[in-house]
């Protein structure tokens, strides 16, 4: 398939649309292109999360084991396909998603 500057040009106007990051735990799920704060999600040692983040995003994700984030076990900037947790996640927050 031969690109053509027009395709380009259009795939790279709609990018910016897509949300930067998404961020799917065993209670719920969140996507968005700005930082989110501290954010209560309760999983278990051996639960499955999953973190995309847009090709082009700052954004850093970090999964912490108590419910206020001040107890970070985990940080990813790129994708956690399928993540099995290691320990009981009580938050998460996301940052540096500043453009």
């Amino acid at each position: 398939m031969k690109f053509t500057t027009t395709t380009i040009a259009a795939i790279a106007a709609i990018l910016p649309m897509a949300n930067a990051w998404i961020f799917t735990t065993c209670s719920g799920q969140w996507d968005s292109e700005d930082n989110k704060g501290c954010t209560k999600s309760s999983c278990k040692s051996g639960d499955t999360i999953d973190w995309e983040n847009n090709l082009w995003s700052d954004c850093v994700l970090r999964v912490y084991s108590d419910k206020s984030c001040s107890n970070q076990i985990g940080i990813a900037s790129d994708d956690w396909n399928d993540h099995t947790l290691s320990r009981n996640m009580g938050s998460f927050r996301v940052s540096s998603c500043d453009s």
